[in-house]
């Protein structure tokens, strides 16, 4: 969506190029260590095309983003803490989502059973426990949401709750578009949220990072999945929903931050 209300709307270059290096994810080289990249490339030995996919992968993310022109679009897990602190200051925009904790450590679950560069084999009450206490990369949840929320009404930071993106897609594009001082017909958004509704964008090969599950590297299941709000009902025992909230009761008493629809029994899955 940014890549594209950035770039007037140029569907033609965005079908044909790699949303992976229109947008490149700054620091997942730093889950392709070498015995990582070795094992990619003996599974995919004898195939040039793939196994230069498994170096370029591996390349660290500075290096990419140095040798991009203006101007550049940059995806990052990292908290603003660990970002120049200048970042917001200097003009940078930055778009920050927001999601229900729940739905979050379920889609986490999903991605680190899928990607061998997670690998993780266990089950997810198992995995919740390791996310609830900070044991996971990118933790910790928090702090990372918190130092964003704190910045909130900065003018180059926009925050999004997942959840509203979610239940009025047309919305958020137009609260995106302006974010980026870009103005569009009601058409164009029109045609902005069909190109992105979740099955197309799901069946999208310039963004479902079909390439690597060709290479392996994503075993099982799609990278882009329900894209739904609730799933986490699906997934959750009432043992540990209860501990769940409880915990995220404890996490939102210092600050007036709250998750749209958390209490809402709705599942768009």
């Amino acid at each position: 969506m940014v890549w594209l209300l950035s770039n007037n709307l140029d569907f033609v270059t965005a079908g044909k190029k790699l949303l992976a290096e229109r947008f490149p994810f700054l620091e997942f080289s730093l889950f392709n260590h070498p015995e990582v990249t070795c094992e990619f490339l003996e599974i995919n030995k004898g195939d040039p095309t793939r196994e230069q996919l498994c170096r370029e992968i591996a390349k660290p993310g500075y290096e990419i983003v140095a040798a991009m022109t203006s101007p550049r679009f940059i995806k990052t897990h990292f908290p603003f803490s660990m970002l120049p602190s200048e970042l917001l200051d200097i003009g940078c925009k930055v778009v920050y989502v927001a999601r229900n904790p729940k739905d979050v450590g379920v889609s986490w679950y999903n991605l680190n059973r899928s990607i061998k560069t997670q690998g993780y084999i266990g089950d997810f009450p198992t995995f919740w426990d390791y996310f609830q206490n900070d044991l996971t990369p990118w933790s910790p949840y928090w702090a990372h949401l918190k130092e964003a929320w704190n910045l909130k009404d900065h003018e180059n930071l926009l925050f999004l709750f997942y959840e509203e993106m979610i239940r009025d897609f047309p919305k958020t594009i137009r609260k995106v578009a302006k974010f980026l001082g870009k103005t569009y017909t009601d058409e164009e958004i029109d045609k902005v949220t069909n190109y992105l509704e979740i099955k197309n964008f799901r069946n999208n090969s310039m963004v479902n990072y079909s390439e690597l599950r060709a290479c392996g590297i994503i075993e099982e299941g799609y990278f882009v999945r329900k894209g739904g709000i609730g799933g986490w009902k699906d997934v959750f025992t009432p043992e540990l929903d209860v501990a769940a909230n409880k915990w995220i009761e404890e996490n939102l008493r210092d600050t007036d931050l709250r998750f749209p629809f958390f209490n809402n029994n709705i599942d768009n899955d």
